[in-house]
């Protein structure tokens, strides 16, 4: 299956290392206003076509799907437009910034039958598969804690992430801390009490409790300004989950109450991304214009608890 890149920064470039690993996908045209033909990837792929228009890339009839990584801001513009050439559109998180764009956004897959999804990989790899699974042999779900904290103040000040239209922790990576909470314990929330530090318009640090009305209390924090252990504790009845760089999960333990302890180990084919590629591609097989593993609705909900969050 032919794929275009819109896009090719530093995502993209773990993208194409990605589908390699896979057993039908391969890139076959990538579109950037700014790669250089001395690329070192474009030098070991002259196969690989370059558009420095996007729409052209669009128009080529042999793309048969598009990735989309450009940074937060123009996601909707290329989703939108993917769709209306009824292209297969697997784009990055945020998938948009707001939860109305995602209500415009299913309204042009349902006009034009056509797939989208949010790459948000935590969900399409065989570690989070099991460990929705094992949630349910520690009892009740009393508490659950996730973070994705680092610095990047070392960045240049011209980086996406310092932009106020699209930068930001909560913007960045509130996908991955909210999206694996809300992802294993689909329950209504009651509300949201959040400390936050925001400099002249920009989120560099948020930590939020989520209370479920069922009683169980969810804790997520992320930062642009510190670098903090990236991990998710589940807390149950029976046990607790401790799971390093939950965003990726190749390993996690269960403690159990009696002081036993087990661990599970799931390693990625490929890397972090190459499942949620081969998921990408059954379902445009199947004539799928949702992932049933991450509905539009689930990238809409995780935009609703930023906004409460952001409020």
């Amino acid at each position: 299956m032919n794929f275009g890149i819109i896009g090719f920064g530093r995502i993209a470039r773990k993208f194409v290392q990605a589908i390699e690993a896979t057993d039908e996908g391969k890139i076959y045209a990538i579109g950037s206003r700014s790669v250089s033909m001395d690329d070192p990837y474009l030098k070991e792929h002259p196969e690989v076509k370059v558009y420095k228009d996007y729409e052209e890339l669009l128009n080529d009839p042999q793309v048969d799907a598009v990735y989309i990584a450009l940074t937060h801001k123009f996601h909707k513009e290329w989703i939108l437009r993917s769709l209306e050439h009824h292209v297969p559109v697997l784009s990055e998180k945020p998938l948009v910034l707001t939860s109305t764009d995602v209500d415009e956004i299913q309204e042009k897959v349902k006009k034009t039958n056509t797939l989208c999804t949010e790459a948000l990989k935590t969900k399409f790899n065989t570690g989070y598969d099991h460990l929705k699974e094992d949630l349910k042999r520690i009892g009740n779900i009393q508490t659950i804690y996730a973070n994705f904290c680092s610095d990047s103040l070392g960045l240049p000040k011209t980086s996406f992430l310092f932009d106020k239209e699209q930068g930001g922790a909560l913007n960045d990576i509130g996908s991955y801390v909210l999206g694996f909470i809300l992802g294993i314990h689909e329950e209504e929330i009651d509300k949201i009490e959040t400390e936050r530090k925001d400099i002249e318009g920009i989120n560099y640090y948020f930590r939020s409790k989520i209370y479920f009305k069922d009683g169980c209390i969810a804790t997520a924090e992320g930062a642009i300004d510190r670098e903090m252990d990236r991990y998710a504790k589940i807390v149950g009845t029976k046990g607790e989950i401790m799971i390093p760089n939950y965003n990726r999960i190749i390993d996690y333990t269960i403690h159990w109450n009696d002081a036993t302890t087990e661990t599970k180990s799931y390693p990625f084919k490929g890397n972090d991304m190459t499942m949620q590629i081969e998921d990408f591609i059954d379902d445009i097989k199947n004539g799928n214009v949702q992932s049933e593993k991450h509905h539009l609705e689930d990238t809409k909900k995780i935009l609703e608890v930023s906004e409460m969050i952001s409020a």
